[in-house]
C-alpha cells in the first residue's frame, strides 16, 4: 500500500503539470496534444496573424495619411510664399507710384489737393500691406496656411482688394499726370 501511495505521490505532480489548456505555455504535454488535436493552436496562430494584418493595414493607412498631409503642407507653404512675394511686389509698385506722384507738379490748387489725396491713399495702402505682411507672418508662425486655411483665404481676398486699390491709384495718378502736363 505504501508503494501505491509513493507511486501516486510521484506521479501526481507530473499529472497536475500536464493539465489541459489551449495555451501552449500552460498546457503541458497533455495540453499540447489536446491543442494540436482540437485545432486550438491553429486558431491562436490565425488570431495572431489576423491581428498582425490589422496592424500592418493600420500602419499603411497612417503612412498614406502622413504622405498626404506632407503634400498638403508643402502646397500650403508654396501658396503662402507666393502670397508673401506678391505683397513684396505690390509694395515695390507702390513705392514707384509714390515716387512718380512726388514728382508731379500741380498747376492749380485743385490739382495740389488731388495729389495730396492720392499721397494719403498711397500711404494708407502701404499701411494695409504692412498689416497684411504681419498677418501672413503670424499665420506662418502658427503653422502656416495649412493650420488655418480659412484665415489664409481671407488674407488672400484682402490682398486681391489691395491690388485692385493699387490699380485704381495707379490710374488716378496717370490721370493727374496727364492733367499736370
Amino acid at each position: 500500500m505504501f508503494r501505491k501511495i509513493l507511486i501516486f505521490a510521484i506521479l501526481a505532480p507530473a499529472i497536475i503539470g500536464c493539465a489541459v489548456s489551449s495555451n501552449p505555455r500552460e498546457g503541458g504535454l497533455f495540453g499540447g496534444i489536446a491543442g494540436l488535436n482540437s485545432g486550438a493552436y491553429e486558431r491562436r496562430v490565425q488570431q495572431r496573424e489576423d491581428e498582425l494584418n490589422r496592424q500592418e493595414n493600420t500602419a499603411q493607412d497612417l503612412e498614406q495619411k502622413s504622405r498626404k498631409l506632407e503634400r498638403d503642407s508643402q502646397k500650403w507653404e508654396r501658396e503662402l510664399s507666393t502670397e508673401q512675394q506678391r505683397l513684396v511686389e505690390m509694395e515695390e509698385n507702390l513705392s514707384t507710384l509714390q515716387t512718380d506722384v512726388n514728382r508731379l507738379k500741380a498747376k492749380s490748387d485743385k490739382q495740389r489737393s488731388e495729389i495730396a489725396v492720392l499721397k494719403r491713399k498711397i500711404k494708407d495702402v502701404k499701411k494695409q500691406i504692412k498689416s497684411q505682411h504681419a498677418a501672413l507672418d503670424e499665420l506662418n508662425r502658427a503653422g502656416g496656411s495649412s493650420a488655418d486655411p480659412d484665415r489664409y483665404r481671407i488674407l488672400e481676398q484682402e490682398r486681391n482688394r489691395l491690388e485692385d486699390e493699387y490699380k485704381k491709384l495707379n490710374n488716378y495718378s496717370k490721370s493727374l499726370n496727364d492733367a499736370a502736363k
